[in-house]
């Protein structure tokens, strides 16, 4: 804001008579005396007296301060208050500099080797081995390295006035060739104690025990009051600057073009009841809590402002008038012909509009970028979801209940799809209902519920029980209780500094997952736990794996752990720890969701500690398949929970499965051929192929996160937006909202997951085929795969499977002619005679099939054998089964008869493939 703007806006902004404090004051007389009195349990006044409690020398110790202020300064407190309340402050920018970049600044500054003890406890100072104090405390760590070096021992002559001046100059700088200078300045004119607090309020993070509130309270009565509904640190100081003056009623709501603090909700209960009598024991509404950026829409007939939570102003993206922006010039029909001026809170979310779909947060400033170049293109746009109106025709509404509001919303907007919507709610009135809803969510992938009392008002800045969310991490009755090996360490901050205060887990490899080369044990990254844990927990870990922790090194980690993304290695633990050394921990999930930041390609939505499992051993934690059979379970488990439901809506009994821990029993192995949860340990089959998985399979029922992980670990690149590669492979076996507008564009081919797991089965890659991989071709794309297979639909290029032949054969017509003149052939002498081909190999074989084995039943006879009825042929040389269980029952049938083999299945079929009778004792069973 420039000085004649700020002259036009605060005409009677208060003038200080004499220069402002030296910044040292703010620390000695303020910060340091709050820090202090922060760790006290009783206080002692600043006179001496004993009987005061802390919240009363923390009110005395600000009164002093402000006192003197306005004795000494005069009656404008802003200088002081902007680095005080450095986080309320929204005239500065940010600064772009977090702890790692100021550390990199003062290892130049002090002209320190950066690989030397203090470089290194500069750079990572989260690390307590390179530095044995205050590790998670980044501005006392710079305390302890600069009072070795300090350019001064004394407090500095900068005043308050000076440092804003500087801090204004270092927030407009970009890259470190300007911020250098600015950052070598503070530290020849600033002592040890001086730069500690200048890089906390640089970092925003002050902690000293004292809110805004209190500070505001003891500027001015009515000072919250008029940031709530202002949000300017400046008008605070600057309106209210005499203590005599007091705002009225009118004046303590919401203006137009003035940003508000809103209100936020509440924290979840601990169960569901307490949340339904929170509202009341009335109707409650029941909203889906959206994945995007709180915002507020201001117009006054003519122009727009639009404001975050944190009162960020982004007019410049969704546009001043109804002629730009991208969200503002499309609103010509969504407001009522009489609304001359309107507030508007809500939810900016960005929308694919292909998809028809939700996307995450992360892409909404994109989003809007690129709507204000394309307006009407077809990429990722924002979308203004309303949820609440507060100004109306110059009528502050705040004080009306919610569902008055919602009336007057509803009168007053018109919905522009996929523009501007009011989202919807659901009116509710137990708790089963909240819990419905929040499976539906979860299964989504979306943030949580919020819950509604309508007859509330709206609170500004305020969390109480009229607004409640319900997210997922906060469950107790969803997700999988998982027994997870923890492999690295991550330190803590703050006050869990100087304590590995998180961990990486990790899963198993097992059966086919372990490839040529591999060490015999070997973890993938799985997730990263660090809630739920306790003090004592932290001790208990501490003692069991003190001194087996070691140091990772960028690049050189151990050869037993792969992360993701390669040599950039995504979620690099600071310290590792041998599996025999370590420990299981049973983990609480709402939900596993797609991850590339992991290399299992999946991880855990919400995990948190729920046991340290002593009792359990390092080899009994949960594997790659223990992980894969528990998805395909919590997909029964699912069914079942429905049905479940449905008798219980027909008042039968409930009854209720026990929880099952998973990782915690040994893994069987794997019996007969790889099922597509496998994968080969072979060359990866999809390398240089990228996917994008639309939906689960159908047929086998298969989740979509398994889809993904499949395709991933057998080299794959998988995508979550179909825009990010036009050629990736479209995967997709449902109906869904996203699959049917891919379909109605018309612009690309669906191929079913069978596909996937057929290509997996054969170890190559299939050609198409219609119906059985192709959801949807384009028409060059069906008419080019109708060549894949033969009149029959038999395929040209993989073998077909017993189901699906005999679905071939009987769509064949085959006359008797044919089929009594192929018999003559197969028997005749002349071809007897000619026994290198393949069709003669069984001549000598008499074969019993104990189950219905239609294919290889027909190779048999095609190639000269016999099939036995019975077991009681004399003549009988073989017995062919499907598997160990088949061999066995096959056995105890026989076992007073001499059977030369029971054999499998893959005796016979490769046999064919070889065109020669292939040694029994490779397929003995």
């Amino acid at each position: 804001m420039s000085e004649d703007e700020i002259a036009t806006k605060f005409p009677n902004r208060p003038q200080n008579h004499s220069e402002t404090l030296k910044f040292h004051e703010l620390y000695l007389t303020l910060f340091d005396p709050l820090a202090e009195n922060k760790k006290k349990k009783t206080g002692i006044g600043l006179r001496g007296r004993k009987d005061l409690k802390p919240h009363e020398v923390r009110r005395q110790i600000i009164d002093n301060f402000i006192a003197r202020w306005r004795n000494e300064v005069g009656n404008d407190i802003f200088p002081a208050f902007r680095l005080i309340l450095c986080d309320k402050d929204r005239d500065r920018n940010v600064y772009n500099l977090k702890e790692q970049k100021i550390g990199k600044l003062l290892v130049k500054v002090m002209k320190i080797d950066r690989k030397s003890e203090d470089g290194s406890a500069l750079i990572h100072w989260k690390n307590p081995r390179s530095w044995q104090k205050n590790a998670g405390d980044f501005a006392l760590r710079c305390y302890d390295i600069i009072k070795k070096r300090p350019m001064r021992t004394t407090p500095g002559d900068l005043t308050i006035s000076q440092v804003n001046a500087m801090l204004d100059r270092l927030a407009q700088g970009s890259g470190e060739e300007q911020q250098l200078p600015i950052m070598e300045q503070f530290y020849n004119e600033m002592c040890a104690e001086e730069l500690t607090w200048l890089i906390r309020i640089i970092l925003r993070a002050m902690k000293v025990g004292a809110t805004e509130k209190t500070f505001f309270d003891a500027w001015h009565p009515d000072a919250d009051a008029l940031y709530n509904v202002s949000s300017s640190l400046r008008r605070v100081c600057w309106d209210l600057w005499d203590p005599n003056f007091r705002l009225q009623d009118d004046t303590k709501g919401i203006t137009l073009m003035s940003c508000f603090q809103p209100q936020l909700a509440q924290f979840q209960k601990k169960n569901m009841e307490d949340t339904v009598k929170a509202m009341g024991g009335t109707e409650f509404w029941i909203e889906e809590k959206l994945d995007g950026e709180r915002m507020q829409m201001h117009f006054d007939g003519r122009n727009f402002e639009w404001w975050s939570r944190k009162a960020k102003e982004y007019t410049h993206l969704y546009g001043e008038t109804q002629t730009e922006g991208a969200i503002a010039r499309f609103t010509g029909s969504a407001f009522n012909r009489n609304v001359k001026s309107i507030i508007l809170d809500g939810e900016m979310i960005t929308w694919d509009p292909v998809m028809d779909t939700i996307v995450g947060f992360g892409t909404l400033k994109t989003a809007a970028i690129e709507t204000n170049n394309n307006p009407h293109g077809q990429g990722h746009r924002p979308l203004f979801r309303v949820f609440d109106i507060l100004y109306l025709n110059g009528k502050c509404l705040v004080d009306y209940s919610l569902s008055d509001r919602r009336k007057a919303l509803e009168r007053a907007v018109k919905d522009v799809p996929r523009r501007l919507e009011i989202h919807p709610y659901t009116p509710a009135n137990t708790a089963r209902e909240i819990e419905s809803e929040l499976r539906k969510v979860i299964a989504s992938a979306s943030e949580g519920l919020v819950i509604k009392k309508p007859e509330s008002a709206y609170r500004l800045n305020d969390r109480n029980d009229s607004w409640i969310k319900v997210k997922p991490e906060y469950m107790t009755e969803f997700g999988e209780s998982l027994d997870l090996l923890v492999i690295g360490g991550y330190w803590g901050q703050g006050s869990r500094g100087n304590i590995l205060a998180s961990y990486l887990c990790g899963l198993r490899l097992d059966g086919n997952y372990l490839k040529p080369g591999d060490p015999k044990v070997k973890y993938w990254s799985f997730c990263k736990v660090g809630g739920g844990f306790t003090a004592n927990d932290y001790k208990l870990i501490e003692h069991n794996t003190h001194g087996h922790w070691k140091d990772w090194a960028p690049g050189k980690g151990p050869d037993f752990i792969e992360l993701a993304g390669g040599p950039r290695e995504y979620e690099r633990p600071n310290v590792w720890i041998p599996p025999e050394k370590s420990f299981v921990i049973e983990v609480k999930a709402a939900q596993v969701s797609n991850s590339d930041q992991f290399r299992t390609g999946f991880t855990l939505r919400f995990p948190r500690l729920k046991n340290i499992r002593s009792d359990k051993s390092w080899d009994s934690a949960l594997t790659i398949s223990d992980f894969l059979r528990l998805k395909n379970e919590a997909v029964e488990a699912e069914e079942e929970k429905k049905l479940e439901l449905e008798i219980r809506k027909g008042r039968a009994k409930r009854i209720k499965k026990e929880l099952k821990v998973a990782g915690g029993d040994a893994v069987p192995e794997f019996v007969g051929e790889p099922t597509p949860t496998q994968v080969d340990d072979v060359k990866p089959l999809f390398e240089g192929h990228s996917f994008f998985v639309m939906s689960d399979s159908i047929s086998p029922k298969t989740p979509k996160a398994e889809i993904e992980a499949l395709i991933k670990a057998n080299g794959g690149k998988i995508y979550q937006n179909i825009r990010e590669d036009p050629k990736a492979h479209l995967i997709g076996d449902r109906n869904t909202v996203k699959i049917a507008a891919v379909k109605k564009a018309n612009q690309r081919d669906i191929i079913r997951p069978h596909w996937v797991f057929d290509c997996l089965q054969h170890r190559y890659i299939l050609p198409l085929e219609p119906d059985r991989y192709v959801l949807h071709a384009l028409p060059e794309t069906a008419e080019e795969i109708q060549h894949n297979i033969d009149e029959f639909a038999d395929s040209y290029a993989r073998n077909v499977e017993v189901d699906e032949l005999k679905q071939i054969l009987d769509g064949m017509t085959v006359s008797d002619e044919k089929s009594s003149l192929s018999q003559e052939v197969m028997h005749s002498e002349e071809i007897k005679e000619m026994g290198e081909l393949p069709g003669l190999i069984f001549r000598d074989s008499m074969v019993y099939f104990p189950t219905d084995m239609c294919l290889p039943k027909i190779m048999v006879e095609f190639a000269g054998g016999k099939v036995s009825e019975t077991l009681e042929e004399d003549t009988l040389t073989h017995i062919v089964v499907h598997g160990v269980e088949d061999a066995e029952r096959a056995r105890k049938k026989v076992a007073e008869c001499k059977i030369p083999r029971v054999v499998s299945e893959m005796w016979v079929r490769e046999s064919v493939k070889a065109k020669t009778l292939l040694d029994e004792d490779r397929f003995v069973i």
